[in-house]
Order: structure tokens, then sequence, then C-alpha cells
């Protein structure tokens, strides 16, 4: 079935790109972690259509506050590749100085939240920005990423009951990629009937409890993903919404996982539910895309992640004087000192 949509072919044609763009730079990125250019990385791979629909999808009067692996989404965004690299790889151009792990961006004049790395940490901060904005009468809505592990902290139902009392301008997105580092959403065949055998496969069902609506929709067609998301910011006005996207995680946690040790690969790259898959088949059907243009997508990105990710492991660190800088608003004499100190 061809996807109808108010988004045009060459809107379309670059949002893949972008897709083609997350994908290659994420195994390249993934290596220059192995050979000890980056500390630490969390791989995006079954994410991407997730991203970039929903980078699609976000207005400008809108504000994101993002979980740590959704790369994808700035990109979509338009934001700069230089303050998107110079913060992965800690460059001296970085806007945190080089002071936070890779994926975990700061940039308040983008309208994009901090990242944290505690998990669901940041959904009462997102909450808290929505209710701030609702009682300012700021147009827009706050619309805040999260993973499926993050639904089973006390910080989810916290901020779900948070939207849902006040009635805020908000959307929970939850990337539902089947794992919350080795421990699946879902018990497996063990044998034994689950607690969760009644609700299985429903985390957007939870929303009722705090009485809003939440929907399910796939995520690995990005178009999908746009529509949906869209329509929940703009509904979002009257009311907060969950959605629940679904996906799989491809690759391992972070660097610091082998999920060979808990998992065989249910989807693999190039397969029928492999985002990349299916955003292929889907601008085939809408005439946008064949097999050559493939091809030279593919060439072209190829060349040029390779070349960002050489530039951005020679790239300079920020000067050791920087550790000391942004602490205080007037800085006192005891940090002056230990300036002198750091010479």
């Amino acid at each position: 079935m061809i996807e109808e949509t108010d988004i045009s072919d060459e809107k379309l044609l670059n949002a893949y790109k972008n897709l083609i763009i997350e994908r290659f730079m994420d195994k390249k990125m993934l290596n220059a972690s192995r050979q000890g250019f980056l500390p630490f990385y969390i791989p995006l791979m079954g994410h991407e259509a997730m991203h970039i629909g929903l980078g699609l999808a976000l207005r400008k009067q809108d504000f994101i506050y993002p979980y740590y692996r959704d790369f994808g989404v700035l990109l979509q965004m338009g934001i700069p590749i230089d303050t998107i690299m110079s913060q992965v790889f800690a460059t001296a151009n970085d806007n945190e100085l080089g002071r936070d792990m890779p994926d975990h961006f700061s940039l308040k004049k983008y309208n994009i939240g901090a990242v944290i790395t505690t998990v669901a940490g940041h959904l009462m901060s997102a909450a808290g920005i929505a209710y701030a904005r609702k009682y300012r009468k700021i147009e827009g809505s706050v619309i805040t990423t999260f993973g499926d592990g993050a639904t089973s902290t006390p910080d989810f139902p916290v901020a779900m009951n948070f939207a849902g009392v006040y009635n805020l301008p908000m959307v929970f997105f939850c990337e539902n990629n089947g794992f919350a580092i080795s421990i699946p959403t879902y018990p497996s065949e063990s044998g034994q009937k689950s607690a969760y055998e009644e609700t299985k496969g429903m985390i957007y069902r939870k929303a009722e409890a705090y009485g809003f609506n939440g929907i399910r929709i796939d995520g690995t067609n990005f178009i999908e993903v746009y529509k949906n998301t869209r329509k929940a910011l703009e509904d979002s006005k009257n009311t907060p919404i969950l959605i629940e996207a679904m996906s799989y995680r491809m690759g391992p946690h972070s660097t610091a996982d082998d999920p060979n040790k808990y998992r065989k690969n249910e989807v693999t790259e190039g397969s029928e539910k492999d985002p990349v898959t299916v955003s292929q088949r889907i601008l085939k059907e809408m005439n946008i895309l064949d097999d050559d243009k493939i091809r030279e997508i593919n060439d072209e990105v190829d060349d040029f992640t390779s070349k960002l990710i050489n530039k951005y492991e020679k790239e300079a660190k920020p000067d050791k004087s920087t550790i000391l800088d942004n602490l205080y608003e007037e800085e006192p004499w005891y940090i002056s000192e230990e300036r002198g100190d750091l010479q």
C-alpha cells in the first residue's frame, strides 16, 4: 500500500538520506569507540526510522527532551553537524566543553533539553518544562523520548501523573526496542504464566491510568512515525498523549554490553524489519527511490561519513583551563587561584 503524506518527495528523499547517514555514522562511531577514539558509545541501529520521523514531526515552537539514543532526531532537525560531532568527540568546539559522554547533548537554544544518563531521570524535567510553558502561555508542546525500560522506573508514573493532573501540552514517546539493556520488554517463553500476560505489548495502555490516551505505532516506518507524532503534537494542546513506537535494537545497548550473552538477533541488518529496508520499500512504492538511487546515496554517504569521522578523530580537545569555566556567574577568588595551579 502506498503511503499518503503531506511531505514533498524532495523532503522524503532528504529524510531517507538522513536515515542512511545515521546508519553509516552509527557503524563508524562504534568502530571509532573500539579503536579508542570514543571512551563510550550508545549504538543506534534499529532506531533510525523513529528518529527521522520524530525529527520531521517537530515544529519550531516545540521543545524536545531526548534521551541518550536520539542522534538522528537532531540530524533531521537540522542541528549543525559540527555541533553534533563536536559533542560526540568532545572537541574544543563542544558546547559542553567535553564534560559529558557521547550522545549527551545540551542545546537549549535549539529547544533541546539536556540529556542525562539516569534512566527516565529526565521525564519529570520534561513535565516541568511543559508546566512552565503552559503557565506562561508559550505556544507549542513538549515531547520527551525514552526506552521501554524507563516505563518500569518510579519517574515514569510520576511524570505521567503530573502531566495528566495538570493536562500538560506533552507527548511521551517510548522508543520500544525490545530490551532494557539485557532484559526483554516482556518475559520470553519460559513455560510459566507471567504477570505481564494480560498486558503483553501494551505499554501505550499505561496512559489510561493517568486520564489520557496512548497509541502504538510502527517504529520502523518513518512516515507513520511522522504522521502520528505530528498529530500528537497538535492534539497535545488539549491533552497529553503516550506514543509507543515499536522497533528492535539490532546492536548492543552500549559499548559496555555484549548482546550475544543474552539473545539471538531476531532482526538483522537488511532483513524485512530493518528500518532501512522498510524505508526503501515504501519509497520505491512511491516512485521516489530505485536501486540505482539507493547505491548512489550509499556511496555518497559512505564517503561523507568516513571523512567526517576522520576529521573529528583528529580534532583538538578542550584546553585544560576550561575545566574551571562555567562554574559560577562571578568567579570566586579560590577558582581564580586554582586556575593558576593549572598553568
